[in-house]
C-alpha cells in the first residue's frame, strides 16, 4: 500500500486516526476495510492491491490502538459504539456517504455496530471469519464462558482473554515479540486449539519464547513489517479491546440499540473458515440476524485474506459485481 496515500484526521471525540484513502473511479463504490487485533491496515495490502485497480475506493484505517491512530489505555475508549462513530467521522472527512463495510475479526465487531447504528451510511456489508454480531444487552462472565464453551465444544474458547487483560500482559508479549505473533499468525490453524483457546496455555506460549516459525502464507517480508508496525506501535492499548470486553463497557451502548436494528437488510456476504473455531458459531447468527446473506465457507484459518488470497478476492470480486453498485 503506497505509504503516500495514508492520511490522518481527527474525529469528533478528539483522537486522531491514520488511514489508508483511493478514491474511487469509473462508477465503482468505496469499500472501507475495518482490521482486527493486533492488526493494522496492512492486514488488508492484498486486497487493496487487487481491488484498488478495479476502480474501487478503498478507505482502510488504523485501528484505535494500532498502527499511526491514537493508543488510547481507558478500556471505555475502546466502546465499539464509540468506534463505529469514529469510522463514520473517517467517511466525513472525505465526503463518502455511502459504502461497502469489510471486516475482520474485532473489525467484524466493530462493522456489526456500524450495522446497528449507521446502517444509512452502507450499501452492503462483508464479513471474513468473525461474521455479524449483534448487540449485547447482558453481561456475561468471562469465566462462565469459558465452562460453558468448554462443556459445549471441548475447548475453552476464551481462555486467551484472561490472558490478554492481565495488567502486565503487554509487557511478557513485548518482551517476546515474536513468540506472540507467531502464535497470533500460527504455521498452522489447529495450534490454536492447544495453545490460544485453553486458560494458560497463551501466556505459557509466550513465556517459553516458542517460535516454531513464521506461516506459509506469509513472506518473510510481510512479517517483517507487520513485525516492525506492531513494535513501534505497542501492545498496552490493543489489549484494551480484550478489557473492554471482559470488563462490559460495550453493555451499556447495547442495550440502548433498538431490537428492529438487530437484523441487518442489507446485501452481506460471510466468508468463513472451517479451519477456525468460530465458524460453527457464526453461520446460524448470520441465518438468524442476516437473512439472505450470501455465505460462503472456506479451508482455511483465522487470517483467511491472507492464507486464501485469491479464493477472498475472488468471492469479493463476484458478490461486488452482483450488488451492481455505482459511486
Amino acid at each position: 500500500m503506497d505509504p503516500y496515500l495514508y492520511k490522518t484526521t481527527t474525529v469528533s471525540r478528539g483522537l486522531t486516526y491514520r488511514y489508508y484513502y483511493s478514491p474511487a473511479r469509473d462508477g465503482k463504490p468505496t469499500l472501507l476495510f475495518i482490521h482486527g487485533f493486533p492488526s493494522s491496515s496492512d492486514d488488508w495490502n492484498r486486497q487493496v492491491a487487487h481491488l484498488q485497480p478495479k476502480g474501487y475506493g478503498v478507505v482502510v484505517p488504523d485501528c484505535l490502538g494500532a498502527g499511526g491512530t491514537a493508543k488510547p489505555t481507558d478500556p471505555a475508549a475502546f466502546r465499539f459504539a464509540l468506534i463505529a462513530r469514529d469510522m463514520v467521522d473517517i467517511l466525513d472527512a472525505e465526503g463518502l456517504q455511502q459504502v461497502v463495510g469489510i471486516g475482520h475479526d474485532w473489525g467484524s465487531v466493530a462493522l456489526s455496530r456500524l450495522a446497528n447504528l449507521y446502517v444509512d451510511r452502507f450499501h452492503a456489508f462483508a464479513w471474513l471469519a468473525l461474521s455479524y454480531f449483534p448487540p449485547s444487552v447482558v453481561a456475561r462472565d468471562i469465566d462462565e464462558a469459558i465452562v460453558q464453551s468448554r462443556a459445549a465444544t471441548g475447548n475453552d474458547r476464551y481462555g486467551y482473554w484472561k490472558f490478554f487483560s492481565q495488567d502486565d500482559a503487554y509487557l511478557k508479549c513485548e518482551k517476546n515479540i515474536d513468540s506472540f505473533l507467531q502464535l497470533i499468525y500460527p504455521a498452522t490453524p489447529e495450534l490454536w486449539e492447544e495453545w490460544l483457546l485453553p486458560v494458560g496455555k497463551a501466556e505459557e506460549w509466550v513465556e517459553a519464547n516458542r517460535t516454531p516459525g513464521v506461516p506459509q502464507w506469509l513472506s518473510q517480508e510481510e512479517y517483517d513489517a507487520k513485525r516492525e508496525i506492531l513494535v513501534k506501535a505497542g501492545l498496552k492499548s490493543p489489549f484494551n479491546y480484550y478489557n473492554a470486553a471482559i470488563g462490559h463497557v460495550n453493555v451499556p451502548d447495547d442495550q440502548q440499540i433498538p431490537v428492529e436494528m438487530y437484523t441487518i437488510h442489507k446485501p452481506a456476504l460471510y466468508i468463513g473458515t472451517t479451519r477456525d473455531f468460530g465458524t460453527a458459531v457464526c453461520k446460524p447468527i448470520m441465518e438468524k440476524f442476516v437473512p439472505g446473506s450470501k455465505v460462503v465457507e472456506l479451508y482455511a484459518g483465522h487470517w483467511v485474506q491472507m492464507e486464501a488470497t485469491e479464493r477472498v478476492n475472488a468471492e469479493l470480486d463476484t458478490w461486488l459485481e452482483s450488488l451492481e453498485l455505482a459511486a
